[in-house]
């Protein structure tokens, strides 16, 4: 795991800051790395500042008003004061997040400006060029210069203006439109796994063949649809068997899988450990 991160001024509660003495200021800055981790975080009440995180490699979730995101590599998302953040990473597989805090009175004026005012999510591509921009900031923070605050303003007003750039030209986004339509399956996957899936349903989905489907998916996930689906719902059985009373029986079949056998089978290969042998962790 890597991560690296740097305060404009402490974050102790993790609820941020509103400082409107300001056209624009960055609270915080970091970015994290892991090569398989299994995280969602939540903020109820959001935070008191601006939150925008750019997901530079591998699938991320978003929720946001109601409705469930698959954001795909070189995708971003902008949650604004006070509302409800969710967001993070069901599959175990490498991903690498930006991530900045802001806040100031003209924050509105300069998102809006920037053609981030409308619900996201937005595609700009994976671009060094912007994380690059994101360990600038980082490191105005971290260092603390004369003049730190105003540097740090002014790279995140450029790092915004690039990201306007990306999504005004929009070229991208057509070239990556089989890739748009694979992660639109795979929320569909997060949506119905309790139910009977097929692959060929799932390529229908996103208006491929099946083989085409299966193909792509593998390139971008690193395993296969099917191998995704049964590791996606044994995490959902991982998390009824922290949370519930229900038995095995039970929650293999509220999961998705008929067969409880063949449930134990998939739970032993993926975990070493029996679903009993788990369950009684919690017992």
């Amino acid at each position: 795991m890597k991560y690296s991160s740097a305060y404009r001024i402490a974050d102790e509660d993790d609820r941020g800051t509103l400082d409107l003495s300001s056209h624009l200021l960055v609270n915080s800055v970091g970015f994290y790395e892991y090569e398989a981790y299994f995280k969602m975080s939540h903020r109820k009440e959001g935070r008191k500042d601006f939150y925008l995180f750019y997901n530079y490699f591998g699938p991320m979730t978003v929720r946001s008003r109601g409705r469930e995101h698959i954001l795909q590599p070189g995708s971003l998302f902008v949650y604004r004061p006070h509302e409800e953040q969710y967001y993070g990473h069901y599959a175990e597989r490498k991903f690498i997040s930006y991530w900045v805090h802001f806040t100031g009175y003209g924050v509105e004026e300069v998102l809006h400006t920037a053609e981030l005012a409308e619900d996201g999510p937005y595609f700009v591509g994976i671009n060094n060029d912007l994380a690059e921009m994101f360990e600038d900031i980082m490191n105005e923070l971290r260092d603390k210069k004369p003049g730190y605050e105003l540097a740090s303003a002014s790279l995140l007003s450029y790092l915004l203006s690039i990201i306007s750039r990306q999504i005004t030209q929009g070229s991208d986004v057509q070239a990556n439109k089989s890739r748009t339509e694979i992660y639109e399956s795979i929320k569909y996957i997060h949506d119905n796994y309790a139910q009977e899936l097929y692959v060929a349903k799932l390529a229908e989905i996103a208006y491929l063949s099946t083989d085409r489907y299966t193909t792509l998916f593998k390139i971008m996930m690193d395993t296969t649809p099917l191998q995704y689906l049964i590791r996606f719902r044994l995490e959902k059985a991982c998390e009824l068997m922290k949370h519930t009373h229900l038995n095995i029986q039970q929650i293999s079949s509220r999961v998705g899988f008929e067969d409880q056998l063949y449930f134990s089978r998939m739970f032993k290969k993926y975990y070493h450990v029996t679903p009993s042998e788990y369950l009684a962790r919690f017992n």
